[in-house]
């Protein structure tokens, strides 16, 4: 069942849903710089954001993007992306925070190229929860 994307008009949208993640949620540091692989099912199950104001807007057009979004599990937000390059889809999310979200340098890192980026910080040893 497909999601309806929410768009989300103003920061303080976005810091309300980071703040909505209970703090049994939060992961290790270091979980935080790597993508993981995810099935079809969690990908499909994830709320997605639409962010639709500035910086993202501007983030989304250099990076050829049609919107830039966050996905939304039942416990965490994440950058996530469907990967069909050349071989059978992949589903790849990165769990994000908020500071992460706010620095528009990685944002625009992780985005560029189709989200090579995120393809490259693979973690095939992250096993939790999504």
């Amino acid at each position: 069942m497909e999601q309806t994307m929410i768009k989300l008009q103003q920061m303080q949208d976005v810091i309300n849903l980071f703040d909505s993640i209970k703090p049994e949620a939060q992961l290790p540091a270091q979980y935080y710089e790597s993508t993981r692989y995810i099935r079809w099912s969690e990908f499909e199950a994830m709320q997605v954001y639409e962010l639709d104001f500035e910086p993202y807007l501007s983030i989304a057009e250099r990076c050829n993007m049609r919107f830039f979004t966050l996905h939304q599990s039942q416990l965490r937000v994440y950058l996530a992306h469907l990967n069909d390059a050349g071989h059978a889809p992949r589903w790849e999310a990165r769990p994000i925070t908020l500071p992460q979200l706010q620095d528009i340098e990685l944002m625009t890192h992780l985005m560029q190229d189709h989200a090579y980026q995120l393809g490259l910080r693979i973690n095939f040893d992250l096993n939790y929860p999504i």
